[in-house]
């Protein structure tokens, strides 16, 4: 069985691209509030909350700082790729060196 091709939107004809896309004309049922779609149950809004709650990134400790330093480039470099070898980020190597030369 022999796969069609499909034309790319950008090289549709006009009457093509409608055809194309009727399927996304129809307007969404407006509720109560006066948005389209309709409210969440309690179900949907617990999953809601919970998922919230993720997005971002994780809290570390007291939460993180930017800082700014200056470092000679070819040792940017070279940590660089031991954080690669390591898998590990630029962040978490400093943070790790660092940790290690306040331990003692």
């Amino acid at each position: 069985m022999m796969k069609t091709m499909r034309k790319r939107f950008e090289e549709m004809t006009t009457a093509e691209l409608h055809k194309a896309t009727a399927e996304f004309e129809s307007e969404l049922p407006v509720g109560h509030d006066e948005l389209p779609g309709r409210p969440m149950n309690r179900n949907e809004q617990q999953r809601w909350n919970r998922m919230k709650k993720k997005i971002g990134r994780p809290r570390i400790g007291k939460g993180v700082k930017r800082v700014m330093i200056s470092m000679e480039a070819q040792l940017l470099k070279d940590s660089d790729a031991f954080a690669r070898k390591n898998h590990l980020n630029r962040s978490q190597l400093i943070a790790a060196g660092l940790r290690q030369l306040m331990a003692g």
